[in-house]
């Protein structure tokens, strides 16, 4: 069960993923995840996007004979979502340590698991466990704001920091938050590149 949940979660990630790039019709983005390794059935693809499109994640717009889906921005994900979504974005494979570079630069402070579980991404692989004295009163203020964090939940801090990785990372934060493809003529690929 909880394989599936996780199966599901990481299709829902890379369907949002496809579509902040650009919107897409189903047979568009039955091709791209497929290119990228993801095996579905159109059929199931098709009832993930209008889950999806309940859910309000997607819209979907209808231009004969295809319907277009895309990211419908300002969805209300919390931040832990938004980091995780724009570091799966940037670099799916780093996207547990990159996320907890973002909360560390964001919060000022370091983070708690249940924190980094809430991103949805891969828990970070590059950490250091630390202590602080100020454990419980960070654990009062994420629980004012509805996050409940285990007292013996461990402390975590990114092992390096890269601000060029930051800035990216930041400018698919803002992406996500708003639509910024009208505004540009192509939104950066980040995407690794093979020499020939």
């Amino acid at each position: 069960m909880n394989s599936n949940l996780k199966e599901e979660k990481t299709i829902m990630k890379h369907i949002i993923a496809d579509l902040s790039r650009e919107e897409k019709s189903i047979s568009g983005l039955h091709k791209s995840l497929e290119d990228q390794g993801i095996v579905i059935h159109r059929l199931v693809l098709t009832g993930y996007l209008r889950a999806l499109v309940d859910v309000g994640y997607l819209k979907e717009k209808e231009i004969k004979p295809s319907r277009i889906y895309s990211v419908l921005y300002n969805n209300h994900q919390d931040i832990y979502e938004t980091v995780g979504s724009a570091s799966m974005i940037y670099d799916e494979e780093n996207a547990g340590d990159n996320a907890l570079r973002m909360l560390f630069f964001l919060f000022n402070r370091p983070l708690f698991l249940r924190e980094m579980e809430r991103c949805g991404v891969e828990l970070p692989r590059n950490y250091k466990r630390v202590t602080s004295q100020k454990r419980m009163e960070y654990i009062e203020r994420l629980g004012e704001a509805g996050i409940k964090i285990p007292a013996s939940n461990m402390m975590m801090e990114p092992l390096s920091s890269d601000p060029n990785v930051t800035l990216k990372i930041l400018r698919e934060m803002i992406n996500l938050s708003m639509d910024l493809k009208r505004y540009v003529l192509a939104m950066p690929d980040y995407s690794q590149k093979t020499l020939d």
